[in-house]
């Protein structure tokens, strides 16, 4: 009579990475990311390059181009035409990138943190300190990041970066760290957890080698999904104009129609679409991804693969 032992399957970073880099979602999210990370920083390359000996005409604040009509269409000289005031609405567009990029990639990283330390943390101790956590992530739900968000910009005090740590700091210690509890929570019944500690593995070896590659997929998926809420947000303010500075994703669609009404020319299509489209991928590039690591998370299709 033979016996058998069932097998456990140990997750490490390996198998992780390996799987999230099979999905076509992450990869295509990746590649529209990729994309606006290079127009963030391209435009002082383009200052300094191509448009070096016209900053009359190619200067953000005020750049006008007085050889052509205003609002124009998109040409040679203007690839993206120009807005009612004749400035060039690719140097707009690449020029007001940034605050909204920096605002959704530190929304993602600071979440992403605050909430696989606290969640893996409660999941792992538990107890009373499990007990004050997890009420501690109820209440920061309750808390909507947007809001805080438009009273911090309305005070005028912090700028991209320090807006996008706020709203990760709310969006960590909230639906972030209640994700990663949960799935930290069943990975700690697992039979490899109970053998890690007979052999002498401590707290943080443990979570490190075992809990966070598995939960990764799931906060990384809970977080994009917090930065595509940061950068619609982070829109809405600049189109309010109620941001630090004047330059942005939303300021562009703001101008295209206020300046519509205002000098009694048609709508310039090209810089109400450079931002509105700029502002709708780049949150698709966060949605995707997310998406992406949805599926990856997913244990029926883990265990299917």
């Amino acid at each position: 009579m033979s016996t058998s032992t069932p097998e456990y399957k140990i997750e490490g970073w390996a198998d992780t990475w390996a799987r999230v880099f099979r999905s076509k979602m992450v990869i295509v999210g990746l590649i529209i990311l990729g994309f606006f990370a290079i127009l963030t920083f391209i435009h002082p390359v383009l200052q300094a390059t191509i448009w070096a000996g016209k900053q009359m005409v190619y200067r953000p604040e005020t750049g006008h181009d007085p050889a052509i009509f205003h609002p124009s269409g998109p040409s040679l000289a203007h690839l993206l035409g120009t807005d009612p005031l004749g400035r060039d609405v690719l140097s707009l567009m690449t020029y007001g990138l940034r605050p909204t990029f920096l605002v959704a990639i530190a929304t993602a990283l600071s979440a992403g943190l605050i909430g696989m330390v606290v969640g893996t943390s409660a999941a792992f101790f538990k107890g009373r300190g499990d007990r004050v956590l997890t009420h501690m992530a109820d209440a920061f739900v309750l808390l909507p990041p947007p809001l805080i968000f438009l009273i911090a910009s309305k005070r005028g005090l912090m700028g991209p970066i320090e807006l996008g740590l706020l709203y990760g700091l709310f969006y960590g210690l909230g639906p972030a760290t209640i994700v990663v509890r949960s799935r930290s929570l069943a990975v700690m019944e697992k039979l490899y957890i109970d053998a890690a500690r007979v052999s002498g593995g401590g707290p943080r070896w443990i979570i490190t080698h075992h809990v966070i590659p598995d939960v990764i997929p799931h906060v990384a998926a809970v977080v994009l999904a917090g930065g595509v809420g940061a950068l619609v947000t982070q829109g809405f303010i600049e189109f309010l104009g109620i941001a630090e500075y004047r330059y942005g994703l939303g300021n562009l669609v703001y101008n295209a129609l206020v300046y519509r009404g205002a000098l009694g020319t048609g709508v310039p299509w090209s810089t109400l679409m450079a931002g509105a489209l700029s502002i709708s991928l780049l949150a698709s590039s966060f949605y995707l991804i997310s998406a992406g690591l949805r599926e990856v998370g997913d244990p029926r299709r883990t265990r299917r693969a």
